[in-house]
């Protein structure tokens, strides 16, 4: 019996978060996602920074970053400098898994994912994220859109399946909005917005469930955006209410939120019988949403803060083992894991991980040097391909009315100018957030002068000045700010970070107190803080910090990582455990998480998975002097000498490394 070649549907739920989710399925309201958590692997997903939807499912299916993709906002300016566009799939500057597939020969489906117009000749079809786009009322025609359907004949068949906003009646967003035909009477503009995001999200699943019944496919990836943009008009509304919804508003929105998830449940069931029992499934979101009592005020906060950075992700299918919780999975795994899945070598060039330890067959995927060398049957653009000006115009002005990004001015050279600058920074706090320092402040320091000078680029090119080890230039820019009244807390953290790296404790100690002053409930700075009386010896209160730096940001790892070495300290050995075992669950690829989950093991008595743990450290930082001496202590209670006495050699080859600089 030959064995099935295998299948895979890459789901996108734009915003789903297990808080939200996990209420529902208590109560038997999302019973399809149930069923396949049950049956599969699941975990909460590490987002990237800044959570910029572009830039995150790009990075989603390139298994890359934003310095390496190239995606970087929302809007990006025209190649002659004469205007601007929603951001284009030609700009992408690596290949995504389904070009990568391609060139195996085998074939995708992809629709509506971010980024993806015009549509890329692929061994498969592409539907693009403009596709759906209403371009005027339901009774004038509605073309689609030049580029948005691969390959092109296709779009005469899969137009009819589009549903119009004007399609929908009041009657279509009863589950959504029981009191739906008095809101339209009272009050049109929200009933609006959820006819038009209903009719987007329908638009997108009609196609991809046409796709998957008319056509083969090896590999299909379907973006719903639905919860995200209905989270953005509909979350403030949701249970319990907040203080600036008024009682009518509450009453007729309240139960926008969880019809949607329950929708989108409804949705999965449908792809997942026509995928079959045969398809490996993963469902996941870019980021999380805030759905409770820490929901920020609307008219003081703009779409980003709204996120969360842990999302969800559950991975079903005949390779994968039942039951089994998915630790610190990140964005960046995806891809690997999809390629993992169809038996194909991982680029070395892909910071990310293939969830092994989810399948059946946990055989960790090749490695080659990269996918990027060139190819012509890759699926990708050649380089003259152009893009039509009507259809980026009209998706320009759709992501306007979304709010994400502001009208055109009339002066088109600052628009220009503006848009390039927007996208440099996110691609440098992009990179600060993966560690490259030096080439984020490159990117910042390049900026116009308009936003250079603003506070918080300031700050943040402190930061990166303060990390490349120029302590002159950090304190230059923190001088800068000194009559910022709004960038106080941030300005003390930093003055705080330059005393530790001068040595200067007590400093240190009286700047993040100051900081505090200004930003009481700060989670980092409480962090911070907490580690500097770590450092004074001061186990006891540096506990207490941690526990609130976790009260007000239960999902950082550092904080757990840190209150893991509070309770060591203090013997508290347990509950060392505990919260060693949450921040390996955060961020499984923090390997001094893995050291302190470690010793806390060893602490226990439980040697054999101590010795697992500290190797799984060494996997992530191969010099880490204290790993290589604690595996010595590890190994010689387990009675290994050579392998204490390798560790020990590695300890001081390591030491002497650090030494030299090297």
């Amino acid at each position: 019996m030959t064995e099935s070649k295998p299948r895979v549907l890459l789901i996108g739920w734009d915003a789903a978060d297990w808080r939200f989710v996990d209420p529902l399925i208590d109560r038997g309201l999302m019973p399809t996602l149930a069923s396949l958590r049950e049956r599969g692997a699941w975990g909460k997903i590490a987002t990237l920074q800044p959570m910029l939807s572009p830039m995150l499912w790009t990075s989603i299916a390139t298994g890359k970053a934003a310095r390496h993709h190239g995606i970087c906002g929302f809007t990006e300016p025209l190649p002659d400098g004469s205007g601007i566009r929603p951001v284009s799939s030609v700009s992408r500057r690596c290949q995504a898994v389904w070009n990568i597939l391609t060139q195996k020969q085998l074939r995708s489906h992809v629709v509506g994912w971010y980024a993806s117009h015009p549509a890329e000749p692929i061994n498969g079809t592409m539907v693009s994220n403009q596709f759906e786009l209403p371009v005027g009322p339901a009774e004038q025609p509605w073309p689609v859109p030049p580029g948005a359907v691969h390959p092109a004949d296709l779009s005469d068949v899969l137009a009819p399946l589009r549903v119009h906003p004007g399609e929908m009646d009041a009657n279509a967003v009863l589950p959504l909005i029981p009191n739906a035909a008095r809101d339209q009477q009272r009050e049109g503009h929200r009933l609006g917005k959820a006819q038009s995001l209903l009719a987007q999200t329908v638009s997108i699943h009609t196609v991809a469930t046409h796709l998957m019944m008319q056509d083969d496919w090896d590999f299909m990836a379907v973006y719903y955006e639905g919860i995200d943009r209905f989270a953005h008009e509909f979350m403030e509304f949701h249970p319990p209410r907040m203080d600036h919804v008024s009682d009518e508003d509450f009453e007729n929105y309240q139960h926008v939120m969880t019809g949607v998830y329950r929708f989108h449940d409804m949705m999965l069931e449908t792809l997942l019988k026509l995928a079959g029992e045969g398809t490996t499934v993963i469902l996941m979101s870019d980021h999380g949403y805030l759905d409770d009592a820490s929901r920020p005020n609307p008219d003081h906060a703009g779409p980003v803060d709204w996120h969360r950075p842990l999302g969800m992700v559950c991975v079903a299918g005949p390779s994968i083992k039942r039951g089994t919780r998915l630790f610190g999975p990140t964005l960046l795994d995806v891809t690997p894991t999809i390629l993992r899945l169809f038996d194909l070598p991982v680029g070395a060039d892909m910071p990310g991980r293939a969830w092994v330890e989810a399948m059946e067959d946990p055989t960790e995927p090749g490695r080659i040097l990269s996918w990027e060398s060139p190819s012509e049957d890759d699926g990708r653009h050649p380089a003259d391909v152009q893009e039509d000006p009507e259809s980026a115009r009209a998706a320009l002005q759709q992501l306007i009315d979304l709010g994400y990004v502001d009208p055109p001015g009339e002066d088109v050279a600052q628009t220009v100018a503006d848009t390039r600058a927007h996208n440099d920074l996110t691609l440098a706090r992009s990179m600060l957030s993966m560690g490259d320092t030096a080439e984020a402040l490159e990117v910042l320091e390049s900026l116009p002068t308009g936003f250079r000078n603003d506070a918080g680029i300031r700050a943040a090119i402190a930061q990166a000045r303060l990390l490349c080890g120029d302590l002159e230039g950090c304190k230059a820019e923190l001088d800068a700010l000194a009559d910022e009244p709004n960038s106080q807390g941030q300005r003390y953290l930093l003055l705080g970070a330059m005393s530790l790296r001068q040595g200067e404790d007590r400093r240190a100690l009286e700047h993040y107190e100051t900081a505090r002053t200004h930003a009481p409930d700060n989670p980092a700075l409480l962090s911070r803080l907490a580690g500097l009386q770590l450092r004074l010896g001061r186990p006891e209160k540096a506990a207490a910090l941690y526990r609130q730096a976790i009260e007000r940001a239960p999902e950082d790892a550092t904080s757990w990582d840190g209150l893991a070495e509070a309770h060591l300290r203090l013997g508290e050995n347990k509950q060392a455990l505990d919260a060693a075992l949450e921040a390996v669950g955060l961020a499984f690829g923090l390997a001094r998480a893995h050291l302190r989950l470690s010793k806390a093991l060893l602490a226990v008595g439980d040697t054999e998975r101590a010795a697992e743990a500290v190797e799984a450290c060494l996997i992530r930082s191969h010099g880490f002097v204290e790993a290589h001496e604690h595996a010595v202590a590890v190994y010689e209670t387990l009675g290994d000498t050579d392998r204490a006495n390798e560790h020990r050699r590695l300890a001081d080859k390591a030491r002497v490394a650090r030494s030299s600089g090297s």
